[in-house]
């Protein structure tokens, strides 16, 4: 599924156990089968970190908007935004898929997934990922 025809390792940022859930289930149906995740965005950066060191990079991020920078740390709310710069300023080329209740629009994403009660989650990110894989 990424750009050389396997199936890409994503990382999901977010701190709600059953929306993190419900993304993977997305993610799964959609063929993804290497996922990961972390529940702040200190905790993303160093599994992002370890799979460059370990050549099983992250290919691919589906992020909320809010949520703790770090352990210990309260909600955010411009974590997502936060996330999008750092990533810019470290020069990693990771595409990003937000996930929220708020529908955003942003040149820098490769899309989102707006999270509520009538979203068809699945639809939703096979459209996503057809765009990332003919990028």
């Amino acid at each position: 599924m990424d750009r050389t025809g396997g199936a890409p390792r994503v990382l999901i940022i977010d701190d709600d156990p059953f929306k993190k859930i419900g993304i993977q289930k997305a993610l799964e149906f959609c063929g993804v089968r290497e996922i990961v995740k972390a529940k702040n965005q200190q905790m993303g950066f160093d599994i992002i970190y370890a799979g460059q060191r370990d050549e099983k990079p992250v290919e691919l991020i589906v992020t909320d908007m809010n949520y703790p920078l770090d352990s210990g740390m309260p909600e955010d709310p411009d974590a997502g935004f936060r996330l999008i710069e750092r990533l810019r300023r470290e020069n990693l080329e990771i595409p990003v898929i937000i996930c929220s209740s708020l529908n955003y629009n942003l040149p820098e994403i490769l899309g989102c997934v707006w999270y509520n009660e009538l979203c068809d989650m699945n639809g939703e990110f096979r459209k996503i990922l057809e765009r990332f894989r003919k990028a």
